[in-house]
Formats: C-alpha cells, sequence, structure tokens
C-alpha cells in the first residue's frame, strides 16, 4: 500500500507492520499517513508498527503535536487485543541534533504509562524489530 508518500508493508514474521515515508510531506499527508498506518493494522490485525521517519524532513508545530496527542493516540486504546507497540525509526544524525519539543518523534517517545499503548524512538532499525518483538 503506498498513499500520501506512504508505503506500508506487512511483516507477518513479527508479526506488524512497517510504515516507510518516501518523500517529504505535508502536514496533512502525515495525519492522512498516520490514519492509513491506523487502518492497515485494523485489516490485517497488527498491533505493533515501525514508523520509518528518516527519509523525510521532521514536521513540528503545535498544531500537530496537538492533533498526535488529542485526535490520534486516543484511538489507539483498547483498539486491539494488546497495547498497540510504535517504534519510531529516525536517522542517527537527526537523534544526535535532537528534537523539538513539538515533534512527533519526541511527542511520541515521551512514556505515557497511564495509556493503553507504547511507543520508542530508535536509530537502529534491528533494534527496533527486537523492541516490537517483546511480548507485552
Amino acid at each position: 500500500m503506498q498513499d500520501f508518500g506512504l508505503e506500508i508493508t506487512p511483516r507477518p514474521d513479527l508479526p506488524a507492520i512497517v510504515a516507510r515515508w518516501q518523500r517529504e510531506i505535508t502536514e496533512s499527508e502525515l495525519q492522512h499517513g498516520y490514519l492509513g498506518i491506523l487502518a492497515a493494522g485494523d485489516a490485517l490485525g497488527r498491533w505493533r508498527w515501525l514508523l520509518d521517519l528518516r527519509r523525510r524532513d521532521e514536521l513540528a508545530s503545535p498544531a500537530l503535536a496537538a492533533w498526535v496527542n488529542a485526535e490520534f493516540f486516543p484511538r489507539l486504546r483498547h483498539r486491539y487485543a494488546a497495547p498497540v507497540r510504535i517504534a519510531f525509526l529516525i536517522s542517527p544524525l537527526r537523534a544526535a541534533t535532537g528534537q523539538s519539543a513539538s515533534s512527533v518523534a519526541a511527542i511520541s517517545a515521551t512514556p505515557r504509562p497511564e495509556q493503553d499503548f507504547q511507543t520508542a524512538l530508535f536509530t537502529d532499525e534491528a533494534t527496533a524489530y527486537r523492541w516490537l518483538a517483546i511480548d507485552p
């Protein structure tokens, strides 16, 4: 599946889905892409997701941060038999330069023990896959 600059691929061996942005995108495309990932998770029954952010620039704005926190993350609660696990994959350079407080990666990497989902930030894809494979 490819839409909004996004390629979504099932990984039956984990089981998980991998979503890779293939180009620079707008905030609207990011939002539609996240909803596409959610739809793919529903269709495939996958609650483990790797989101590869390495091929696009960081999108950071207070409006996007508010959407992620108020609109997207609440949709994850109690959606599947197990809590959603999202591994965000970023480049080592982006990790070294830091994230703005309103970046999706920074917001998403914030631990939220009261929520019914888990997120983590990675610079190594194999490490991200190992984290996704851990049973809850």
